[in-house]
């Protein structure tokens, strides 16, 4: 969980400081706004990849777990087993 946080605290820090390089640049504008957007998106695809990696690892292998824990759990019987048993056996 922490690098999926660390990942997107480290995406909204890079387009909050692209849209302010861009306004500094230039105006602010909503023009402007839509650049910094665009260049930090490209931005974190190319930088921000070995975070994006690690938080998909550790997410990935969190569900690995949860599903091999709630495959070693017994499954529970349903309430209404015994009344179907019991009508399939015609007792």
């Amino acid at each position: 969980m922490r690098s999926f946080l660390t990942y997107n605290l480290a995406r909204l820090a890079l387009l909050i400081g692209c849209v302010l390089v861009i306004w500094w640049i230039w105006e602010p504008s909503f023009v402007g706004t839509l650049a910094g957007i665009v260049i930090s998106s490209l931005l974190s695809f190319v930088v921000l990849a070995p975070l994006r990696n690690e938080s998909a690892q550790e997410l990935m292998e969190r569900m690995r777990k949860r599903r091999e824990e709630k495959a070693a759990k017994p499954a529970k019987p349903r309430r209404d087993d015994a009344a179907e048993d019991r009508d399939i056996d015609g007792t």
